[in-house]
């Protein structure tokens, strides 16, 4: 399942599949659209922090199970699905991070590229291994060159291997690397905390989240909606628009008087 929590002004979503490697099922799909949505829409929200239970992993992207048939019109549905996912992260109004504990699977690793910070533990890695089993990696795939460079990004989806967090930060997935103190307890849950029951690799991406909070809501909303053009635009268009969304700031703030 999928469960939001709210502390002060930040959405926590917890992906919650443990007995499955966290993986995603169609509803989890639906119910992580539907929570970015919704906090997208909450003017008293200001930042999201997409993280995951269990402490053993993130998640091993999605479940096996969606996959088990020929069809392909369900293949597709089934990967839009996860599309819209990586889409609602993109469009949410409000800076996401995604801490990153373990394994980073696949269709995870597509929805941790969307998230706008990303901060992994020292111990976890990564991996797009969908071309081993028959299938291609897509969707946020086609973003990874522009966090990893393409020569890294080639490497990531061309051989299945193995990424680690060093890995990863240098270059440039991760925004920072957190080395967290496992304690694990009596039913095989592996858990890291620290002040306020937040493991120390949720309180750095929570610090990065909190720094995003020292500007308005609107700016920063207006900042990421460029920094989506700029990554879809060629420059000269970027540059028209950048334009525009600055005096739009302006016409905001005499609105405001």
């Amino acid at each position: 399942m999928i469960t939001p929590d709210r502390t002060d002004n930040v959405l926590t979503i917890t992906i919650d599949n443990r007995d499955q490697a966290n993986a995603l099922t169609k509803e989890m799909l639906d119910q992580l659209i539907d929570a970015f949505a919704e906090a997208s829409a909450d003017e008293s929200l200001r930042a999201v922090l997409l993280t995951s239970a269990g402490g053993r992993g993130f998640s091993a992207g999605m479940d096996t199970a969606q996959f088990a048939h020929t069809s392909a019109s369900r293949a597709y549905e089934t990967i839009s699905r996860l599309g819209e996912v990586c889409e609602a992260i993109k469009n949410c109004a409000l800076p996401v991070a995604v801490a990153i504990d373990g394994y980073c699977i696949g269709g995870a690793a597509e929805i941790a590229a969307a998230a706008d910070f990303r901060i992994g533990s020292s111990e976890c890695w990564y991996s797009m291994p969908e071309v081993r089993i028959g299938i291609p990696s897509v969707l946020e795939s086609v973003n990874l060159h522009r966090l990893m460079g393409w020569t890294k990004a080639t490497e990531f989806v061309l051989t299945g291997n193995r990424f680690t967090a060093e890995d990863m930060l240098r270059c440039g997935f991760l925004n920072d690397i957190v080395a967290e103190a496992a304690i694990p307890v009596s039913d095989g849950t592996v858990v890291a905390t620290s002040v306020g029951g937040r493991t120390a690799l949720e309180e750095r991406a929570l610090a990065l989240l909190r720094d995003t909070t020292q500007a308005s809501r609107a700016v920063i909303a207006q900042q990421k909606r460029l920094l989506r053009t700029w990554k879809n635009t060629f420059e000269t268009e970027a540059i028209a628009d950048s334009q525009k969304e600055f005096a739009l700031a302006f016409a905001a703030k005499a609105e405001g008087q």
